[in-house]
């Protein structure tokens, strides 16, 4: 009898070593998998977040530049202003799909805020020349992508860091500027 318990035990034991093994090991895989997807979803977010950005500074350009076409209304504003074209249209679609893949709602709603101030950008150059639109307007633009580069660094975890932009030389490269250059 005592043969029979012990090989009993023995092939239960064996048993549940196997079935402990397998779920550690399909628990290993499962957070191995989501670790990944994760990754890869980081990934993702960060080149659609920085492709927009880049879309808004080029739409932005362009509404600036001498050669940009002034239309009386469209689909951007229902008053007059600078044609952002294909870019204009590029900047859209970015937004649409930050509404579909951002993980916060800080993120969504500073990705609309920048195409906003991008959009009332170009309703100011409407009524001025090239190169004589007022500064509050540029620098609400560098405002609002700043604000949306700190929401979408906080999303994706990645370290605070100050995001402020230079607009000019540093008063020690000035100094040295030039006057040829200026």
């Amino acid at each position: 009898m005592t043969q029979v318990v012990l090989a009993l035990l023995s092939v239960t034991g064996a048993l549940v070593g196997v079935m402990l093994g397998s779920l550690l090991n399909a628990r290993v895989q499962r957070a191995s998998w989501q670790h990944q997807e994760n990754t890869m979803s980081m990934r993702e977010r960060r080149a659609t977040y920085a492709a927009f950005v880049a879309a808004c500074r080029e739409w932005r350009a362009t509404v600036l530049g001498p050669e940009v076409r002034i239309i009386p209304a469209s689909s951007v504003s229902r008053r007059p202003h600078a044609d952002g074209g294909e870019v204009r249209t590029q900047v859209v679609r970015y937004r649409a799909e930050i509404g579909l893949i951002a993980h916060t709602t800080a993120t969504v709603q500073a990705a609309a805020g920048l195409m906003l101030v991008v959009g009332r950008l170009a309703e100011a150059r409407a009524g001025h020349e090239a190169g004589q639109v007022p500064e509050p307007f540029i620098q609400a633009c560098r405002d609002a992508e700043r604000e949306f580069n700190r929401a979408a660094r906080a999303e994706l975890r990645s370290p605070e860091i100050d995001l402020e932009t230079p607009t000019a030389l540093p008063p020690a490269a000035a100094s040295l500027e030039s006057p040829e250059t200026r």
